[in-house]
C-alpha cells in the first residue's frame, strides 16, 4: 500500500515538473518580451538580453533592438554590448531614437517633480559603451573611431563617448591609448560652456 501511494505521489510530482518545464517553454518562446520583462526586474540582465534579443528577431523594431542595447549594458557582456549597440548606432534611425529617448526620460523626471539631468545624452551613454566593450575586447582603434563620431559637430558635451573611454584608458594604466585620447580631444573645439570639463578630462588623461 505504502509502495503505491509513493508511486502515485511521484506520479504527481513528474506530471507537475513537466508541465512546468513545458509551461516555461512555451513562454520563453512565445513570450519574450514577457521573460526580459521578468528578468529584467530580478536583476538578470544577461538572461533579459537573450530575450530581448528573441523578442528583436520577432518584431526586427528599433524599439527591441534598444532593449537589447540597454539590458547588455546592464549586463556589462561586452561581447554583447558590441553585438547589439554597433547595429543601432549604424541605423539611420539612431540620432532620431536618442533625441526621442532624451526626451521621454526629461519629461518623466520632470512629471515626478525630478530635476531633469541635461547633461545626459542617451547617444553619449549607447556609443561611450560600444566604444568602451571595443576597447575591452582589443578593438583599441574601433574603440577610437566609435567615440570620436559620436562626437562630430557636438563640441565636447558631459558625459560623452571620448570622457568614457578615457576614463576606461586612465583605470587601466594604457599610457599609448591615453596619448591617442589627448590628441583626439585637444583637436576638439568645445564651447565656452564645455571648455572647464574638456581641460578637466584633458587633465585627468595626464
Amino acid at each position: 500500500m505504502k509502495n503505491v501511494i509513493s508511486k502515485t505521489a511521484l506520479k504527481a510530482v513528474l506530471i507537475v515538473i513537466i508541465a512546468a518545464v513545458l509551461a516555461f517553454g512555451v513562454a520563453s518562446l512565445g513570450f519574450p518580451q514577457h521573460m526580459a520583462t521578468f528578468f529584467e526586474k530580478t536583476g538578470n540582465y544577461k538572461f533579459a538580453t537573450g530575450y530581448a534579443s528573441l523578442a528583436y528577431t520577432y518584431s526586427g523594431t528599433y524599439e527591441n533592438l534598444a532593449r537589447c542595447v540597454d539590458d547588455s549594458i546592464l549586463s556589462g557582456d561586452n561581447s554583447d554590448i558590441v553585438n547589439f549597440a554597433s547595429r543601432m548606432v549604424d541605423n539611420d534611425s539612431f540620432k532620431e531614437f536618442c533625441a526621442a529617448r532624451d526626451e521621454a526620460i526629461r519629461e518623466s523626471l520632470e512629471n515626478g517633480g525630478l530635476q531633469a539631468n541635461t547633461d545626459y545624452s542617451y547617444k553619449q551613454y549607447v556609443t561611450g559603451n560600444l566604444a568602451c566593450s571595443r576597447y575591452a575586447l582589443g578593438d583599441a582603434d574601433g574603440a577610437l573611431e566609435t567615440a570620436s563620431a559620436a562626437l562630430e559637430g557636438e563640441g565636447f558635451p558631459p558625459n560623452n563617448a571620448l570622457a568614457m573611454l578615457a576614463r576606461r584608458a586612465v583605470i587601466n594604466g594604457d599610457n599609448d591609448m591615453k596619448a591617442k585620447l589627448r590628441k583626439i580631444i585637444e583637436e576638439i573645439e568645445a564651447a565656452p560652456d564645455e571648455a572647464e570639463y574638456h581641460d578637466a578630462v584633458l587633465e585627468f588623461l595626464g
